[in-house]
């Protein structure tokens, strides 16, 4: 029963993760351009980018509020090239791991 229900919530997962991927390429983004900014992890992380990838994301998201202004998309030939969507990821979990370890300390 359980092996039933984990491959049902896989394919919903799946399904979900996809539509959000066509959904933010329309606009030109990635997963991880969507963070709140406030969690002091995640002004880390973004600290730590290097300064292309961060005007690259500022520029991701003047242009997605562009578009939502103009109700017009991305071209779809732009949908392909957007590389990895969890490009932030690994150092917001690196810094979370660094701030519970100094808390420990």
């Amino acid at each position: 029963m359980a092996g039933v229900i984990k491959r049902i919530y896989n394919v919903c997962k799946e399904a979900y993760c996809g539509q959000l991927v066509r959904q933010l390429n329309k606009y030109g983004l990635r997963y991880d351009d969507l963070l709140i900014e406030t969690d002091p992890d995640v002004m880390t992380a973004i600290s730590r980018l290097p300064p292309r990838e961060r005007a690259l994301r500022q520029m991701r998201l003047k242009r997605a509020l562009d578009c939502e202004l103009k109700h017009s998309y991305v071209p779809e030939q732009l949908w392909d090239k957007q590389g990895d969507h969890r490009y932030l990821t690994p150092l917001i979990e690196k810094a979370r791991k660094e701030r519970l370890e100094k808390s420990y300390l």
